[in-house]
């Protein structure tokens, strides 16, 4: 029989953050966010995966190598988890926040 710790080990790169670290991160993540907000910018939340062509276009092509893909099994369209959120955040400037007033003002974390 498989030792449970064996099943419980995460692939390389990834870890558990544990007591009482989560928490501190998580609250000074928070605080940064409030500061953010007390000067006028707007907190917007991207998903973690999106359609693969909308995270490599324009500035994104040099993440490709570093996305994990899966596919979307409702359009058989191949999706990725997101490296870093910058290319989500111009893509929402671009698109859903098109008409807002500028400059944008927006924070995420």
């Amino acid at each position: 029989m498989t030792d449970y710790a064996e099943l419980a080990l995460l692939p390389e790169g990834l870890h558990d953050d544990l007591p009482p670290f989560a928490g501190h991160e998580a609250r000074s993540i928070e605080n940064l966010v409030s500061q953010f907000e007390s000067h006028g910018y707007e907190r917007v939340k991207p998903p973690l995966i999106e359609f693969e062509e909308s995270l490599l276009s324009g500035p994104g092509a040099g993440v490709a190598r570093h996305m994990f893909r899966l596919m979307d099994p409702i359009s058989q369209r191949m999706m990725g988890l997101r490296a870093d959120m910058t290319i989500q955040v111009a893509r929402i400037a671009a698109t859903r926040l098109r008409q807002a007033p500028r400059p944008l003002r927006l924070c995420y974390a």
